[in-house]
Parts: structure tokens; C-alpha cells; sequence
């Protein structure tokens, strides 16, 4: 596998990754409305091959959200979002970020246990998140679980 480098994607070039906006988040409404907010971090290999895209948007001075997380579907299961997460942490830690919070759904049982392993912990639940009202289908399941709550994460970077 070629090596991995971070970038940063200019607000105005996100629409070429609304595929992985959309693994990220099913609802093509929420994307829309945050897909042009924060930093756009995209990892990708030396030929240009997008591998994955974490978004990363200020909720406060020193605080940031992962609004967005998504490896190519072709590329899961190499270890590659590890390695992203790890590179994306650093470089918000360097830029003087304390902590950063990052939701999924009480369904996805690989993203909580992947935050979990990263040093992520729960910190609040937010009922009936997965509505129609925001986009989402009326019944959505993964695993086997109905998908209705946000659960949210966050991990405090010390330098």
C-alpha cells in the first residue's frame, strides 16, 4: 500500500467527496448543510488516491467536532482510519485543540467501538436524533439495531 498523507481540502472543492460525506452520514440534507464548514482533512496516497476524509469544525476556541469521518468503502479494514484518526488528532492538538467530540449512532456498533479504542468516551446521549425532519429515512437499521439516537463521544488531547 503507498504511503498515506494529510492535507487540507479548500471550502468550495468538497463536492468531490460527497460519496464519503454520504458513508459518513445517510442523510444528503445534513451533508449539505455543514459539507463547507471547518477543515476538510483528506488522506490520500501519493498518486492522489482519496483513502479517506475526516471534517473537523470549531464549537468553540479550543474545541472541535468530527462532524464527518468516512474511509473509502475499497480501502476499510486496513487499518487506514486508525491511522487517519491518529494524524488528524495530532494535528488538531498542535493547532491547540483541547478536546474533541464526534457523534454516531446507537446503532453503529463499529464506529463506537472504533472511537472507544481511540481513548473516545460517552459523555451524552441525544434521544430521536435520526428523524425524518433532519433527512433521514423513517426506519433506518444497522446490525440489526433501529437507528434513533446520537450517542456522543469526546477525548480531551493533552500535548
Amino acid at each position: 500500500m503507498p504511503n498515506q498523507r494529510l492535507s487540507r481540502a479548500p471550502v468550495g472543492s468538497r463536492e468531490r467527496f460527497l460519496p464519503l460525506f454520504l458513508l459518513a452520514d445517510e442523510s444528503a440534507q445534513q451533508v449539505q448543510s455543514y459539507m463547507n464548514a471547518g477543515d476538510l482533512y483528506v488522506y490520500s496516497s501519493e498518486d492522489d488516491n482519496v483513502a479517506g476524509i475526516v471534517l473537523a469544525i470549531p464549537l468553540e476556541p479550543d474545541v472541535v467536532e468530527l462532524k464527518a469521518v468516512a474511509i473509502a468503502s475499497q480501502q476499510q479494514g486496513l487499518g487506514i482510519g486508525k491511522r487517519m484518526l491518529i494524524d488528524v488528532l495530532a494535528e488538531l492538538r498542535d493547532r491547540g485543540c483541547k478536546r474533541v467530540v464526534v457523534g454516531t449512532a446507537n446503532s453503529a456498533i463499529g464506529q463506537l467501538a472504533f472511537y472507544q479504542k481511540a481513548g473516545f468516551r460517552m459523555f451524552r446521549i441525544e434521544r430521536d436524533f435520526f428523524s425524518p425532519v433532519r433527512g433521514y429515512a423513517e426506519v433506518i437499521e444497522e446490525s440489526g439495531i433501529r437507528m434513533r439516537d446520537m450517542v456522543w463521544m469526546d477525548l480531551m488531547l493533552s500535548r
